[in-house]
């Protein structure tokens, strides 16, 4: 194994502790060719930034049941972006479903974008300490994450969750 592959793998890079993300479907979304360049290069700089150690990539089956939704071949695309990245993958777990359920219930998410609360509360079970997305409406704003936060707190976990677009997770 080399040398960078090995610190990634040991979560290292240049000293200290790479920093575990769960990357959301919208980002995958904006390495598609069609995506205004303003999104899809600052996406595809944390995406290599991903592959170079300096984040530990996260994903869950969440993610890869949206990207089956989209039109084949750009599904393909994502997806082969996604081998290119090998990222863990999560599973839906009983426990991060009925968290989940807790953001629908306390009003974070509208009932119609379950799969939002899914990916928040997948992230919050395995203990991730960043959730990135482009999804400003209802992930990756002020006001979501300390509603997000407050639910969490109210359901044991203490962790704070953050939540950014991958512009300003690599600031």
């Amino acid at each position: 194994m080399s040398r960078r592959r090995k610190k990634r793998a040991q979560g290292y890079v240049t000293g200290g502790p790479a920093r575990k993300v769960y990357i959301e479907t919208s980002v995958w979304g904006m390495t598609l060719d069609d995506q205004p360049w303003a999104l899809r290069q600052p996406t595809n700089e944390f995406l290599r930034q991903c592959a170079a150690g300096l984040f530990l990539p996260y994903i869950s089956s969440v993610v890869a049941d949206e990207i089956a939704l989209a039109p084949a071949a750009q599904a393909a695309q994502m997806m082969q972006e996604i081998n290119r990245l090998a990222p863990a993958i999560l599973n839906l777990s009983e426990e991060s479903e009925q968290l989940a359920q807790k953001y629908l219930q306390a009003g974070v998410i509208p009932a119609k974008k379950q799969d939002d609360a899914r990916h928040v509360a997948i992230a919050t079970v395995a203990g991730l300490e960043i959730v990135v997305s482009w999804n400003h409406r209802h992930l990756a704003n002020e006001r979501k994450r300390a509603l997000f936060n407050e639910v969490n707190r109210l359901a044991g976990y203490e962790q704070v969750l953050i939540i950014h677009t991958p512009f300003e997770v690599m600031q």
